[in-house]
């Protein structure tokens, strides 16, 4: 029988001890949004924003349940870029939401992955993700995704890709564009037991 932990779009973020022993020795531990994977680091931080009525407050979305906004808007982007439509479907919700209820090692993995291609792009073009141009971001991800299955970006981008194309080809449309006409019901998994 298969454990709940090893099913779900955060399924790619989840190691043994062994891969996490692997990923901190290859340097993955030390990515630019690992110090921001806590949950508790965020609400402090949420907290702190609103009491102080700093004015970059002002631009925070309030609902974000784990991610801060910056890798909320980098997560935006990269899933817009690799699933079209992942925005119309609230994707990068979604996952925020899912995180805030993850284990921490998941969170901090998840962000390990946001922050490979927050270094990639600051390499390359000196910018955060979220800034890229469509062209810059296009060439990026093209770059990323053809490195070998043993590069750290490699491995964000086939982990972040997961996440988010489980996520989409979950939710009603992106179903549709798979085929889907609605005709079909399927029976609750308690049918199944």
């Amino acid at each position: 029988m298969k454990n709940n932990l090893d099913s779900g779009p955060l399924r790619h973020f989840r190691m043994g001890r062994r891969a996490v022993l692997q990923s901190l020795a290859t340097g993955v531990g030390a990515a630019v949004f690992a110090s921001s994977a806590s949950a508790a680091d965020h609400a402090h931080h949420a907290a702190a924003a609103a009491a102080t009525g700093a004015a970059n407050a002002t631009n925070v979305d309030s609902s974000l349940q784990f991610l801060d906004q910056h890798a909320f808007e980098t997560l935006t982007a990269l899933s817009e870029q690799i699933v079209p439509g992942s925005r119309a479907a609230q994707i990068p919700e979604f996952l925020d939401r899912l995180l805030a209820v993850e284990s921490r090692d998941t969170q901090q993995h998840f962000m390990q992955a946001l922050g490979a291609f927050e270094r990639e792009a600051r390499a390359v073009n000196g910018m955060p993700w979220k800034a890229l141009t469509a062209e810059q971001a296009t060439a990026l991800l093209t770059k990323i995704s053809t490195q070998p299955d043993s590069d750290v970006s490699r491995q964000a981008f086939d982990r972040i890709k997961g996440a988010v194309s489980e996520s989409y080809y979950s939710t009603e449309v992106g179903l549709k564009e798979l085929g889907w006409d609605g005709s079909i019901a399927f029976a609750p998994p308690s049918v199944c037991g």
